[in-house]
């Protein structure tokens, strides 16, 4: 008799994604023959593969047709013809294959011998048709209490590794689910968190505590959302910024100190690192000193529960945008516009909003721009020539601002409105990782100067041409539909 599949937990995880729309497809599809038979499917995924693991974000379904399972049968049987259709896939888009089934009732979701049997030849084939592409196997039941557990594997480069985590993003909800093999996380009551758990509940504050924050940007906004969100009993944090603490951070950055200002070099990730500590000294923090378009900044981020976008950079919200669309990852966006004339202040505005996959991205909403973009990324040598090039164009009597990269103005902004926009957003961001609130729109700003607080919706549609809206968990294999990447 064959071994049982081993699994190498200490070499790495694989952590599945998909969308709550797809879910609830899935779901109907999986449970066709319950309670007494197995039913299932193949589907098609995009992934990365990290220094952590494999992420593996859902695409579509290739759903059996009549005759291509034995339905007499209680358990999954394959016909040659479904085999050969998944496998002419691979001949037809640059994304991996993998199958779900589900288990009768009173069945838990473990892999039985069969199943054994069925992921080695899986794995074999489609590692041999495909050049290499990872194999995912998942299986689902429903407990005593009709509540979804699930176990999985991933086999990638001859090894087994475990399906830790499948996270299901809703407008609602960020919904993670553990191996049913694994106990389920706590929370302890009478904590600091006392208050909160009488808000949020006990699974709520469970699922706070096992969260992963990245916040991209940790100063005027990020280091306020940093702070609210590690009281609230956030865990785990992801920083990234390239930028060093100024002086002139000092007023709006909640995680610096008077004694800062005479240090030089210190950067702002480790600035906010310091003050979580100070809050919970048990949270587990990773700083990258870097861009958000570097890869191993990638690598971090696809494992995050939530993206909380905290930087005014054109280049990086549209990032967030590529994040949150190809690896199906929840961001909730900030920003703020201050302005004044002859000493009194004439624009108050915070904005936030959110992006997932479904909803208008980035490019949809006119937030961000080609030539933008471009005079952020543009090298000093690529602004001196693109300044020549206008230079030489308006000397032959054309317009010369389609050569020119101009400047880009200084963003005004002052500590209390940084803080009450980033206080608000990390609010949302407890809301949709606890399923306890929703934020009213997709994207809204307000001024705090004007009456109701000049508060403005945007509640429009996806641009129906936009990539968004067919690159859903495409992951790497859409990178050629990435709308911004690193300069080289």
């Amino acid at each position: 008799m064959k071994p049982r599949i081993q699994m190498i937990p200490e070499r790495g995880e694989c952590i599945f994604r998909c969308a709550a729309e797809q879910r609830a497809l899935l779901d109907r599809m999986l449970y066709k023959r319950y309670p007494d038979a197995e039913w299932g499917t193949f589907f098609r995924f995009g992934y990365r593969v990290t220094p952590w693991g494999v992420l593996v974000t859902l695409v579509d379904l290739l759903p059996p047709d009549r005759g291509d399972f034995d339905e007499k049968s209680h358990v999954m049987e394959f016909t040659p013809r479904y085999i050969g259709r998944g496998l002419r896939s691979f001949d037809q888009c640059a994304f991996g294959l993998g199958f779900i089934h589900s288990h009768p009732e009173g069945c838990a979701p473990g892999p039985s011998l069969s199943d054994d049997d069925m992921d080695r030849y899986f794995a074999e084939e489609f590692e041999k048709f495909s050049g290499g592409r990872p194999y995912i196997s998942l299986i689902s039941s429903r407990d005593e209490e009709g509540r979804r557990r699930f176990s999985g594997r991933c086999f990638h480069q001859g090894q087994w590794l475990p399906v830790t985590k499948w996270v299901t993003l809703g407008k609602d909800l960020i919904r993670r689910e553990y191996d049913f093999r694994k106990p389920a996380p706590r929370v302890s009551n009478g904590s600091s968190t006392e208050r909160a758990i009488e808000l949020f509940g006990d699974d709520g504050s469970v699922r706070l505590k096992n969260s992963t924050v990245a916040i991209i940007g940790c100063s005027g906004l990020g280091s306020p959302a940093g702070h609210i969100l590690s009281r609230a009993g956030i865990s785990e944090f992801i920083l990234v910024d390239p930028g060093l603490f100024k002086d002139s951070n000092h007023e709006r950055n909640h995680a610096s100190r008077a004694s800062d200002l005479e240090v030089i070099g210190l950067s702002k990730v480790e600035l906010l690192e310091r003050l979580i500590h100070e809050v919970n000294p048990d949270a587990k923090v990773t700083c990258i000193k870097g861009d958000i378009l570097d890869p191993a900044t990638v690598d971090a981020l696809v494992r995050c529960d939530l993206i909380l976008g905290c930087t005014d950079s054109v280049y990086a919200r549209a990032a967030l945008g590529d994040l949150s669309t190809h690896y199906i990852i929840p961001v909730i966006d900030m920003a703020v516009q201050m302005g004044a004339k002859d000493g009194r202040l004439t624009d108050q505005v915070g904005e936030i909003a959110r992006y997932l996959p479904g909803l208008p991205c980035p490019w949809c909403r006119n937030r961000v721009s080609a030539a933008a973009i471009r005079a952020e990324l543009a090298t000093d040598e690529e602004r001196a020539q693109a300044n020549r090039a206008a230079a030489a164009a308006i000397e032959r009597g054309d317009d010369g601002a389609q050569y020119w990269i101009g400047e880009r103005p200084k963003e005004l902004t002052v500590g209390y409105m940084t803080t009450a926009v980033a206080a608000i957003g990390a609010g949302y961001a407890q809301g949709w990782l606890t399923g306890t609130s929703e934020m009213p729109h997709d994207r809204f700003q307000f001024d705090l100067g004007r009456r109701f607080f000049g508060f403005v919706p945007d509640n429009r549609e996806p641009e129906p041409d936009c990539s968004c809206q067919r690159c859903s968990g495409f992951a790497d294999q859409g990178q050629t539909d990435f709308t911004v990447s690193r300069p080289f």
